[in-house]
């Protein structure tokens, strides 16, 4: 399942023009965007979304949106008759800078759904079986009219607010990396790296650990302002683990012995 919505994501893609010149009113003016993130980040979300129903439709699924826009995910696939199989799609947007700095991603909370099997999201978490993530990585066009009225006619002179865009879908657990969005807040952050093929490719550190340990590691991170400091790297978290194996619980059930035969593998591998 997860290679076909990727790869038909993919496919379908290849036919959308990700170029938007504004917002067209009644009068059949166009009113430019400017450069804000909020924005051209729902303008990528609604090029995204009827992809997604094409997909969902082939596979005789059903594509839904939370009731509230505060909730997780952004799409919810979900299947007649089997409530326990739903999957998750997330859209994340980021610019980069000429610079070459880190391309950088907030993945959701780990305070809230990963702790609490209803806390801020649609349906439970259990409930889903899949999670993925949209991401779009674009520069800013600074020649970009901001709040600027066209007629339709003079279209043609509307500088786009975004250039050099680019996108990936992945399964959240192989982009994250261990540390969060931003110091001050209880998101998860992508891995850094400053070449986005390793995003497209998911080549997270958790792309090996695996979905449980990804799960492990989120929901024991330390929350925001915490005194309690287990650990906050996963070369630290490596070392807890083993230690704490017996009292760690996620959500789900899942298999311990397969857990730490994975923490080995990937000490070997890593820390010769």
């Amino acid at each position: 399942m997860s290679d076909c919505i990727i790869r038909k994501f993919y496919e379908k893609m290849e036919n959308v023009n990700l170029e938007a010149c504004g917002i067209l009113d009644s009068d059949n003016r166009i009113h430019t965007l400017g450069t804000d993130s909020k924005i051209i980040g729902r303008i990528f979300e609604m090029f995204a979304q009827p992809v997604l129903e094409e997909i969902a439709d082939e596979l005789k699924y059903t594509l839904e949106t939370p009731k509230s826009q505060t909730r997780y995910p952004d799409f919810i696939m979900l299947k007649p008759g089997r409530p326990d199989k739903k999957i998750a799609i997330d859209i994340k947007t980021t610019y980069i800078n000429t610079d070459g700095s880190p391309i950088k991603f907030t993945l959701g909370s780990y305070a809230s759904y990963m702790r609490n099997n209803n806390k801020n999201i649609e349906y439970k978490y259990t409930d889903y079986i899949k999670h993925y993530v949209i991401g779009f990585v674009y520069k800013r066009n600074d020649l970009a009219q901001e709040s600027r009225i066209y007629e339709y006619a003079k279209r043609s002179k509307i500088a786009f607010p975004y250039t050099d865009t680019k996108y990936f879908i992945e399964e959240k657990y192989k982009i994250a990396g261990d540390k969060p969005g931003s110091g001050n807040t209880e998101n998860i952050g992508s891995f850094s790296t400053r070449n986005f093929s390793d995003l497209k490719n998911g080549k997270g550190p958790f792309s090996e650990l695996g979905q449980d340990v990804f799960d492990i590691y989120w929901k024991y991170y330390p929350k925001y302002r915490t005194s309690d400091s287990s650990y906050k790297s996963l070369d630290e978290f490596l070392t807890w683990l083993p230690k704490n194996i017996k009292s760690v619980e996620l959500l789900h059930s899942f298999d311990k012995n397969k857990v730490l035969k994975s923490i080995k593998k990937y000490k070997c591998k890593y820390h010769k």
